[in-house]
């Protein structure tokens, strides 16, 4: 009994002084800088209730994200076991092989650039080694991206020109104009072309007299959106 009454003379001891003059219309409670903060009781317990909540609503958060990284856990596990590795490896990918190409249109005729067209796709990419995976489509020529995110993109193109045998000079109407190869991205919601990478060669004189050869390879990095079409271009598409 002694030390329970011990207890209770050292809790009254400590408690803080509540005002003695209290106006009708306040109310005295813990404040976030003292022990007690006396002032209208519309203020005071609509901030004390604001603290309090944030307090309760950054607990629950806390407990709500652990619940969610543990269902992830689970979930990943059991996936790994029915799928092994390769689900996460389940990735927007695609490789085209060229082939030929349809007669220029008329509207590409004077382009700086034209694109190629036509590529092996469906059961044509049965005998070469492309593919198209998890969501990649294929439309018009262009590659259609699923979903956004970081891509690396890439293309490899051999060219031929044909050569003036008697002096070896490529057989063009204009040998300043270089030979260019890049790859293109088009969203129907921006309504505009942009190029990503792209590959520019001058023309040389050809060693057999005959033809010259050139290979041009590009490849970047792109962050890509939902919807984004690739293409590949280059400024003439005979070679």
């Amino acid at each position: 009994v002694v030390a329970c009454l011990i207890i209770v003379l050292a809790l009254v001891w400590t408690m803080p002084e509540i005002p003695k003059t209290v106006k009708t219309g306040e109310i005295c409670l813990p404040s976030e800088i003292g022990p007690l903060k006396c002032g209208s009781t519309a203020d005071l317990l609509h901030g004390y209730l604001e603290r309090e909540i944030a307090t309760k609503y950054d607990e629950v958060k806390r407990q709500d994200h652990k619940k969610q990284e543990n269902h992830l856990k689970k979930v990943s596990a059991r996936l790994m076991n029915i799928y092994d590795k390769s689900f996460w490896e389940m990735k927007p990918a695609a490789k085209l092989t060229g082939k030929e190409q349809p007669d220029l249109r008329k509207t590409d005729s004077n382009a700086d650039m034209v694109p190629i067209r036509e590529w092996c796709n469906g059961r044509e990419l049965y005998d070469t080694k492309g593919f198209i995976r998890y969501g990649i489509r294929y439309r018009n020529g262009r590659l259609v991206v699923p979903v956004d995110g970081t891509y690396f993109i890439y293309s490899n193109l051999d060219f031929f020109e044909s050569c003036n045998p008697s002096s070896g000079l490529p057989d063009i109407k204009d040998i300043n104009k270089p030979i260019k190869h890049g790859i293109f991205k088009f969203n129907i919601l921006e309504g505009e072309e942009n190029e990503l990478v792209s590959n520019v060669q001058p023309h040389t004189i050809s060693t057999n007299r005959y033809y010259n050869s050139y290979s041009s390879y590009v490849s970047s990095l792109a962050e890509l959106k939902a919807g984004d079409e690739l293409s590949v271009k280059v400024s003439n598409i005979t070679y």
